[in-house]
């Protein structure tokens, strides 16, 4: 199985992440001389011929989808018998670092999180059929430039139905916490309406300092996503000062049952753009501008 053999060894730094079956490190490239970031499959997985091609196949989803709101790939390296990407370096923060220096991101910054989002994976499934399958806040960064920007398509699913079959994932892949009830259920293909309930379970989380479900165990969690008895606090319970129309937004994209939710992400821009003129911001003038405009004060 091959992959790009690395003729100039790239300098490792610091370690900056690490997941399930792989670390990323912060790297120096003397070829570019540029600061990168490097992803490196963890050796109990890297002679596994599945998981190889897992990793593969997130690299190439990365290649393929050019837009400013996703993190680039821009290699897959076979080096000292470990399996690795080459990847643009974020220099900034996770949501999931904010909120632990902060009870709660502000309502105008959740929208423009959500506005960044929306505009990236737009293009990721109507131009490549892909679904994230795991927005949560340790994979959205905010570079210093106030740059939104959607990281690890590690579990991502590419929606075959496109191309005239169906093909429903063997395993339970998500976070409890942001999960989308069908990824739960497991018995229809995931497609955009997943991933646009895990960022909506995200932005509560963002703008009101708690998850949608607290104080239950993963299980316990999952079983509230799916009942429809089991609803979420009105996030003004939490915080009063979040508007109206933002509170709806969340309601448009949090409902259960995917058939009755919105179920674009041009409709989820669109409401953005309807909150922030309600609430006196300027808003951009359509879904194909850089949504980015805004910038998010860091520590």
């Amino acid at each position: 199985m091959g992959g790009r053999v690395n003729s100039s060894p790239i300098q490792l730094i610091e370690k900056i992440g690490a997941g399930g079956m792989s670390t990323v490190w912060k790297a120096f490239d003397p070829t570019t001389n540029k600061t990168i970031a490097v992803k490196i499959l963890d050796k109990q997985y890297s002679t596994n011929g599945r998981d190889i091609e897992s990793f593969r196949q997130e690299e190439r989803v990365m290649e393929e989808i050019d837009s400013p709101w996703i993190v680039k790939a821009y290699a897959f390296e076979h080096v000292d018998d470990t399996w690795r990407i080459i990847m643009e370096y974020v220099d900034g923060y996770t949501f999931a670092d904010l909120l632990h220096r902060k009870q709660h991101i502000q309502e105008n910054d959740c929208l423009l999180i959500c506005e960044s989002v929306a505009a990236a994976l737009d293009l990721a499934w109507n131009d490549h059929g892909v679904v994230h399958c795991d927005i949560k806040p340790e994979n959205i960064m905010i570079n210093t430039d106030g740059v939104v920007k959607l990281t690890d398509l590690g579990i991502f699913h590419r929606y075959e139905q496109l191309e005239g079959k169906i093909e429903i994932p063997e395993h339970v892949t998500g976070t409890p916490a942001y999960i989308s009830p069908e990824q739960i259920y497991g018995d229809v293909e995931p497609d955009c309406r997943a991933d646009i309930y895990s960022l909506a379970a995200t932005l509560y989380h963002l703008a009101t300092g708690r998850i949608l479900f607290p104080g239950l165990d993963n299980d316990a969690t999952m079983r509230a996503h799916c009942d429809r008895a089991s609803q979420a606090r009105d996030p003004r319970c939490y915080r009063p000062s979040l508007s109206e129309g933002f509170c709806q937004l969340l309601e448009a994209m949090l409902v259960k049952d995917r058939d009755h939710r919105i179920s674009s992400w041009k409709d989820v821009y669109n409401m953005c753009l309807e909150v922030e003129r309600r609430m006196r911001f300027k808003p951009r003038e359509n879904a194909e501008e850089n949504p980015s405009s805004l910038k998010i004060n860091t520590p």
